[in-house]
């Protein structure tokens, strides 16, 4: 039995009925060296072997009368493993229509009676490949986690099985059980709301404190686009992929980090993107990705990430320069976090989780100023492929939430030599995701040439 934390209880509060709270992890197998299909039997088999690599897979969420802003994680005695398995068959090979699967997988909602995942097999991917897809609820996992989840499962080397982990024997909680520990709990709360004042402040002395502040937005500063238009209950989906190493040679060649060059890229994307809309691109866009507490941590389960806003400049017509200016921004944002800290992004919402949902869905297409346009997310994942035995882990993509008002949400995962993107939004915000995300090639083709060009005049 433990309680959830601040993180799990705010990713748990922003669900609701238009607002689906699960990522997608995917992954595309090529069976070949296995020598038939993988089966939903031999999913069936296998699962239960690795349960005990995130124990949150066989505890359910309980929330206690009176105490329900933050509900305990507690073993589920009626663990069904068929529950959570399920199988389909793509009706043609095409990457559209797989994407269009994602899609109906992000809106098919995680059932909160149960541990909150799920497997889905799919069948009849490109090139003879099946892929499946793990629907993880935000609060269980955030993509370090989930990172470090599947190299826990996987192999470097093929033919060999990462060693299994069983979970532990179901213990039996009652309510009296809980009631008393939440009461014990927020006794505590209650009495560190004084030095969470003190805290508070001692950040915003800091964050004044901090370089390059011009280099970051403020807080409620973006202007809405036609990537915040108001949105319902569905979901669409794209997936494409980067040359990992020609990103990697554009950012040494300009002096900045691969993040910085994504989301110069990106930038480039929404400002052609915009431009097709008829829309402005007079001022910058904002972007807001989370960065992790502690990049180098093998957790396999939880979140520890705090957001952090950047420009996008789009309204810059010169490649290069959007890209200097758009990946300084990103540089400030992680400097200014690691500078401020990270321990208010825990404690705050251990008081504020189930506020924060009711205002964000009160609220989320009303405000006239936003915090972004869009979400991202960037995760340094393994250079080499991945096995489960003698099946080869070809694509890792990973699809996030799409939260009002920034209903756009783009995932990146260096994997295997790519940078594989993942994004969902609502069709609304986004009406053809794979269009948009296809701008991302020539974006990055053309900076490629632009720091090749500089280097011959070097």
């Amino acid at each position: 039995m433990e309680r959830f934390t601040g993180q799990e209880s705010l990713m748990w509060h922003l669900e609701g009925p238009d607002t689906p709270m699960h990522t997608l992890k995917v992954a595309v197998l090529d069976t070949s060296l296995f020598g038939r299909a993988l089966t939903l039997d031999d999913v069936r088999r296998t699962v239960p072997n690795y349960l005990g690599v995130v124990p949150r897979t066989t505890q359910r969420a309980v929330a206690v009368p009176g105490f329900r802003g933050r509900p305990f994680w507690v073993d589920d005695l009626e663990f069904d493993l068929d529950a959570h398995l399920d199988e389909m068959t793509l009706a043609d090979e095409s990457r559209a229509t797989l994407d269009d699967a994602f899609a109906k997988l992000a809106e098919r909602k995680l059932d909160r009676s149960r541990p909150l995942w799920a497997i889905t097999l799919v069948h009849g991917v490109a090139g003879g490949r099946q892929a499946v897809v793990v629907r993880l609820h935000h609060a269980v996992s955030d993509g370090l986690a989930a990172l470090n989840t599947l190299l826990a499962v996987t192999t470097s080397t093929p033919g060999r099985s990462a060693p299994g982990c069983r979970p532990h024997e179901p213990r039996n909680v009652g309510r009296q059980e809980l009631r008393q520990h939440a009461r014990r709990d927020t006794a505590r709360l209650a009495k560190g709301m004084l030095a969470l004042g003190r805290e508070l402040a001692t950040i915003r002395r800091r964050a004044g404190a901090s370089e390059n502040r011009s280099a970051l937005p403020g807080r409620l500063k973006a202007r809405r686009s036609s990537f915040n238009t108001p949105s319902g209950k569905h979901r669409v989906c794209a997936s494409y992929s980067l040359d990992l190493a020609e990103l990697r040679k554009i950012a040494q060649l300009n002096g900045v980090t691969v993040n910085g060059v994504l989301h110069g890229v990106l930038a480039s994307a929404m400002r052609a993107e915009l431009q097709s809309r008829g829309e402005a691109v007079d001022r910058p866009a904002v972007a807001t990705f989370g960065v992790s507490a502690d990049p180098k941590s093998k957790r396999r389960w939880g979140n520890a990430v705090a957001p952090s806003s950047v420009y996008l400049h789009i309204e810059m017509a010169d490649a290069r320069r959007r890209l200097l200016a758009t990946a300084l921004s990103c540089a400030a944002a992680v400097k200014y976090r690691r500078h401020v800290g990270f321990a208010m992004a825990e404690r705050l919402p251990k008081y504020t989780a189930r506020l924060a949902g009711t205002l964000r869905a009160l609220l989320a297409h009303r405000m006239p100023r936003i915090v972004n346009n869009i979400t991202t997310a960037n995760v340094a994942g393994p250079d080499h492929r991945r096995w489960l035995g003698d099946i080869a882990v070809v694509e890792w993509i990973s699809f996030a939430v799409a939260i009002a008002p920034a209903d756009v949400n783009l995932t990146a995962y260096s994997y295997d030599g790519r940078l594989s993107i993942g994004l969902v939004a609502t069709p609304e915000s986004m009406p053809d995701p794979a269009s948009f995300l296809a701008r991302l090639g020539p974006a990055t083709a053309e900076l490629a040439a632009i720091a090749d060009e500089g280097r011959l005049h070097a």
